[in-house]
């Protein structure tokens, strides 16, 4: 695998596994200044991230006036902020129904439903323009989309299927993993809240994790062979 493709796959990763960013949008207060601030998101099927805004939000009062905005998520950790992974996205942010990602982002986040169903709020869609990846120094690239995101091929039956089965069979082995132990701390059960081709992301109270997989999972099919295989 190419340098490149590395870092892709890094910036991939980090995209998938943040769940959380910092939206830039265009301050409808005082236009012409970048208004910054933090919200969750999950990856759709169609691999875009997908936010559950409030419409008394002020990002929200922002992007319905002016949708073009900012996305950055980056890697957590301690030491040298800038030796840590970064990926930032311009593009837009509007409304959007959300078919099967609804109940995909209630697996994730299960507290907002009441938000949506009884609060007003509403799923927005980001549609990036171009990302641009830095994995610390002399890192820094830009990157298109067809590299960066990635369309889910498990159907929302499928992806459902998979969680019951990896609870099943999978789920008792992932909790000698040491990140999986840290958030055993919790009081709340840990929960299997997505599948997608490079990973698979589990929930505990708001925490969430990642176990990337050792390598891509395009179909069903192969997803059942690595778990065979020894994922």
């Amino acid at each position: 695998m190419s340098n490149a493709e590395l870092q892709a796959s890094a910036a991939r990763q980090l995209l998938a596994s943040s769940l959380h960013g910092v939206l830039s949008t265009h301050s409808q207060e005082h236009p012409g200044y970048p208004f910054g601030s933090v919200a969750p998101y999950i990856l759709g099927h169609d691999g875009l991230p997908l936010f559950l805004l409030s419409h008394l939000s002020q990002h929200t009062h922002n992007v319905d006036g002016d949708p073009r905005c900012g996305l950055l998520v980056s890697e957590p950790g301690d030491g040298d902020v800038q030796q840590l992974g970064r990926l930032s996205a311009v593009g837009e942010l509007g409304p959007t129904e959300p078919g099967i990602d609804g109940d995909r982002y209630f697996r994730y986040y299960p507290r907002t439903r009441t938000y949506h169903e009884q609060l007003g709020f509403r799923f927005y869609r980001f549609r990036p323009l171009h990302f641009h990846w830095n994995g610390g120094f002399a890192t820094a690239r830009w990157f298109g989309n067809d590299r960066i995101l990635r369309a889910n091929p498990f159907a929302s039956g499928d992806e459902a299927a998979l969680i019951t089965r990896l609870t099943d069979d999978a789920l008792p082995g992932l909790m000698v993993r040491p990140e999986i132990a840290a958030m055993r701390a919790g009081a709340d059960a840990i929960a299997i809240a997505g599948i997608d081709p490079e990973g698979i992301d589990l929930r505990c109270g708001d925490a969430h994790v990642r176990i990337p997989l050792r390598a891509v999972a395009d179909s069903v099919e192969a997803l059942r062979k690595m778990l065979v295989d020894g994922w």
